[in-house]
């Protein structure tokens, strides 16, 4: 509760922000809790006009767009990811820390609308998930992005079916959880900050925070994205978003490199094996810099090679800039999981993943 301070447009009156300051004491408008033991007598069109007032019915999404999920559709599985989507998303054992039975009381909320629920989670992360684990029904790679959960779907559907399958973050679930067991909309977010040096990233905070009070001491010409390869760029004076919990802050670049192929590059980071780093496995220097300028595609393949989901990105990319959504699609454009490893992993620098996201959205909306 609080007064709305300032109402933030985009380009052709895009609703950005609802910026709220803040009531001394926050003030609830109370539901109607419901049990474990109610669920089995909770009809559920009642229980979606029950999340839908109390505006979390949007943390379902649906394939292949990952737009709010149909409540008139029984997806033939719900995808629960642990990890979040980026690598450095909050642990699942700290976000799941005495919740275990919140996080049970979720899974059962979930069983109302699928009778298959998938959970993954990274193999790094099993160990630690306590009495958790028993309930997780698949274990991922450490490898990015093979924990996000259009590539969990990529991966194990057997029928045309599965692609209209729902997804939900773990954190969301919890959200639900607490919402339907106390009648009130929960307000608390764990997010991560990670920075150069950070040994503690994990911050309790509220929903729709200041990233400014979150990021602390930025250096100058940073970049704040909310995930390294698939998030938004954001500025201090920007707000936490719904479906956010990550905030990456990474350092500028130091301007042109004279001859930088040259150098043996031992902390540069590369996926054309041009520089000694990909010899070792020691951290990379990420910075903000592209380390080049956008150039036509040279058919390379690295995009091809690096995808999760076993696509061609360049021939997609060709194919919509020629307009040609047919091709688009049978080349594999909806099972794009919008990772963004094929725009980094690019030498020409073409925003491979931007083309194919805006490709997904236009082709959704005529459809629509």
């Amino acid at each position: 509760t609080g007064k709305i301070k300032q109402i933030l447009f985009g380009q052709r009156r895009r609703l950005l922000e609802v910026v709220i300051e803040r009531d001394a004491e926050d003030d609830y408008i109370s539901f109607d809790s419901v049990s474990r033991s109610d669920l089995t007598n909770t009809v559920r069109e009642r229980l979606v006009s029950h999340l839908k007032d109390g505006g979390l019915w949007h943390c379902f999404r649906q394939f292949p767009a990952k737009d709010v999920a149909d409540a008139n559709h029984r997806p033939p599985m719900i995808i629960v990811s642990l990890n979040g989507n980026d690598m450095f998303s909050p642990y699942p054992e700290i976000l799941l820390k005495d919740q275990e039975d919140l996080f049970e009381f979720g899974l059962e909320i979930l069983k109302q609308f699928s009778n298959r629920i998938v959970v993954s989670v990274r193999e790094s992360h099993f160990n630690r998930l306590g009495a958790i684990n028993k309930h997780v029904t698949h274990t991922v790679p450490d490898t990015f992005p093979s924990w996000d959960p259009g590539v969990v779907l990529y991966h194990i559907k057997k029928t045309s079916e599965d692609n209209t399958s729902w997804c939900i973050a773990v954190d969301h679930l919890i959200m639900l959880a607490k919402f339907l067991s106390t009648g009130c909309y929960p307000v608390e977010k764990l997010v991560t900050v990670t920075k150069a040096g950070e040994k503690n990233p994990h911050i309790l905070t509220r929903q729709g925070a200041p990233i400014k009070l979150l990021a602390g001491n930025v250096p100058l010409d940073s970049l704040i994205t909310t995930g390294q390869f698939n998030g938004r760029l954001a500025s201090l004076n920007d707000h936490v978003g719904f479906f956010e919990n990550t905030l990456n802050i990474i350092p500028s670049s130091h301007g042109e490199e004279m001859f930088g192929f040259m150098h043996p590059g031992i902390h540069s980071p590369t996926v054309s094996k041009t520089f000694l780093s990909c010899l070792t496995d020691a951290p990379m220097q990420m910075d903000a810099g592209l380390h080049g300028e956008e150039r036509a595609c040279i058919n390379c393949g690295y995009c091809e090679t690096i995808c999760p989901n076993d696509l061609m990105p360049n021939f997609i990319m060709k194919a919509l800039v020629n307009d040609d959504i047919e091709d688009a699609l049978q080349y594999g454009l909806l099972d794009c999981c919008r990772c963004g490893l094929c725009a980094y992993a690019c030498p020409s620098k073409i925003e491979l993943t931007q083309v194919l996201s805006n490709g997904m959205d236009t082709y959704y909306k005529d459809k629509a």
